[in-house]
């Protein structure tokens, strides 16, 4: 059986570590023994209760201030590189999830290990971190896997062969929306966006557009706590129809209800990898609108089932949510596609790439193509 040791530096409940939980349980059914090094969020996280994976806690914590939460991340680097410098042999693998755990890819490579790195983001601040993370996963990884073909395009990767494997919806997330074939008119017509309490998310531009449409409900769950979602709501002086929810373990209740799902981030600021919540929505049937750059518009097809636009122009926002609620027939059309569309991002697809991925380092004189 070999091992593979996992590293995320934050177990919280938003996209990355959920997408990270998927693969460490289909090394898992594949015989690999998984270790896992990982801080949790005062909140919780996804990753917690892996069953039959060894959890290792990690000295990490962020913080309001930027150099303290800059010298907590370096601390955790260098405690990883030693423990895993202690624990690594040359057959174990190290999985390194977005390129922040940059001390265990080190550490696997020194001690003569395969590394896989699986990269989500292309926003890291300061430019000079980036850089020299980016510089560490080229002297250390054998294989990238990047979650789009738009983040794919964002690195120049020449050492490590690269793939695209894009994230898929849980088996069981997949059942239970499947579960729900009529849409729920029960309650006014929703708009639904699920994502952390950054202004750079939308969650402005979110309020606003519920100001703007006073006849819409509007539904705002944060990857936060009850008491910064409550000083949210108060601070951003949201409308009586614009609710505003803390972290959930549980949001199919919130998707059942909605009508669309919209992911606001704003385009200068932050670029969308992928977007597993408008994946979540379009499960439930539920249009989508996303921003016009990143890799969230591989979900969308415009016209089709949802729109791409930018969360600053409020009113063609706005308009296009006028537009889904006023025409029942267009909606139901739009709705449609946006079920066949989730259908293309299945676990067994997931599954079955990521699993080529690793196979592959088995023997170094197997080699994947890079995707073009």
């Amino acid at each position: 059986m070999q091992q593979i040791f996992a590293v995320h530096l934050l177990n919280d409940y938003s996209g990355s570590p959920m997408v990270f939980k998927q693969a460490l349980q289909t090394l898992q059914e594949n015989g690999h023994r998984v270790h896992l090094f990982t801080a949790t969020a005062a909140t919780g996280g996804c990753l917690s209760q892996l069953p039959n994976v060894t959890l290792h806690n990690l000295p990490y914590k962020r913080f309001n201030n930027r150099l303290l939460t800059l010298l907590s991340y370096l601390f955790v680097q260098a405690y990883l590189f030693f423990v895993l410098l202690a624990r690594l042999q040359k057959t174990d693998m190290v999985y390194v999830n977005t390129l922040l755990p940059a001390g265990a890819a080190l550490a696997g490579r020194l001690r003569g290990c395969n590394v896989v790195y699986h990269i989500h983001e292309v926003s890291i601040s300061p430019a000079a971190l980036k850089k020299l993370l980016t510089a560490v996963a080229e002297f250390t990884a054998d294989r990238v896997i990047f979650v789009s073909d738009y983040v794919r395009r964002s690195y120049a990767f020449v050492r490590p062969l690269t793939c695209v494997v894009y994230n898929a919806l849980s088996p069981d997330f997949e059942q239970t929306a499947r579960q729900t074939n009529v849409l729920n008119f029960t309650h006014p017509f929703t708009v639904l966006m699920l994502c952390s309490l950054k202004a750079y998310k939308g969650v402005y531009e979110f309020v606003e557009c519920a100001r703007q449409l006073p006849h819409i409900r509007f539904m705002l769950v944060l990857n936060a706590g009850a008491a910064d979602a409550e000083a949210f709501k108060h601070n951003s002086q949201a409308p009586p129809n614009c609710h505003i929810y803390p972290v959930q373990t549980n949001t199919h209740v919130f998707y059942k209800q909605a009508h669309v799902v919209v992911n606001f981030s704003r385009q200068q600021e932050w670029v969308e990898t992928f977007g597993l919540t408008i994946l979540e929505g379009m499960a439930y049937g539920l249009p989508a609108i996303v921003p016009p750059v990143g890799g969230v518009c591989e979900l969308v097809k415009p016209g089709e089932n949802g729109y791409c636009l930018n969360s600053a122009d409020t009113n063609a926002v706005t308009d296009a949510l006028k537009e889904l609620s006023g025409n029942l027939q267009w909606y139901l059309t739009m709705s449609g596609k946006s079920r066949l569309m989730s259908r293309n991002f299945g676990i067994h697809t997931f599954g079955r790439q990521l699993t080529g991925v690793f196979e592959s380092l088995k023997s170094r004189a197997n080699q994947i193509p890079p995707v073009e």
